[in-house]
């Protein structure tokens, strides 16, 4: 499936949530047990996010995009 700019978000190197979050968590120079710390979840929470395992609650994500900001 492609969008209008020809962006095909289903291709193998397309970045998921899990990329885009460690990507962004890094380029703050945080670890994941200080932004795991910083949002009241456990590591094992914050690695299934980075990870595409699980994905956060709209309650976390609100959290997370004031955190990375």
């Amino acid at each position: 499936m492609e969008d209008s700019g020809g962006k095909n978000w289903f291709a193998e190197d397309a970045a998921t949530f899990g990329d885009r979050l460690a990507a962004a968590r890094s380029a703050r120079g945080m670890t994941q047990k200080a932004l795991a710390r910083r949002l009241g979840v456990s590591m094992k929470a914050l690695e299934g996010w980075e990870n595409d395992i699980r994905e956060p609650r709209a309650n976390r994500l609100q959290m997370l995009a004031g955190v990375l900001d």
